[in-house]
């Protein structure tokens, strides 16, 4: 069985810096506590593409953990798709799309859908699934708030940018 969690919200930042934010993964240790190091190699540009493998260290209560991924970063649709390489995981999926808003804010819709080999590590992630997309949602929306300036208009209508955007 997985753990699929999804996120839609509202950023008061613009695309292209959560973009940059998110796809920076060398600077995940620094407001991530639970990521303690991370090493990036076979990183390869073509265009707006950047396409890398990460490898992350993991601690979460009793747990160290580290797994690779293969990260996808399309600077020019604004999406970070994430799929599982190695590690403790049967299943890894994550996907980050920002769409600019009319205001110059951002709406994120967040998505990973994962799955542990050891059942123990599985029911501490399903114990905590709610949790564990908004803990790190909010980190990278702390961050942002940290790095940039803000964007947008706290009175525009999102229902109708939402429809406006399909």
């Amino acid at each position: 069985m997985t753990t699929e969690l999804t996120e839609r919200l509202r950023l008061f930042h613009s695309p292209e810096d959560l973009f940059g934010l998110v796809s920076d993964v060398r600077r995940y240790p620094e407001f991530i506590p639970q990521i303690t190091a991370m090493r990036v190699s076979n990183e390869r540009t073509d265009g707006a593409v950047t396409d890398l493998t990460a490898e992350a260290r993991v601690r979460y209560k009793f747990v160290t953990e580290r797994f690779t991924s293969q990260v996808r970063a399309d600077a020019a649709a604004h999406t970070i798709d994430v799929g599982f390489v190695a590690g403790p995981f049967r299943v890894l999926e994550n996907r980050w799309r920002f769409h600019a808003l009319s205001d110059g804010s951002s709406l994120v819709d967040f998505y990973i859908n994962a799955a542990f080999r050891n059942p123990v590590l599985q029911m501490l992630l399903d114990s905590n699934r709610d949790r564990a997309a908004r803990v790190l949602v909010n980190r990278f929306s702390a961050e942002a708030e940290r790095r940039f300036a803000p964007a947008g208009d706290q009175a525009l209508d999102l229902a109708e940018e939402i429809n406006a955007l399909g």
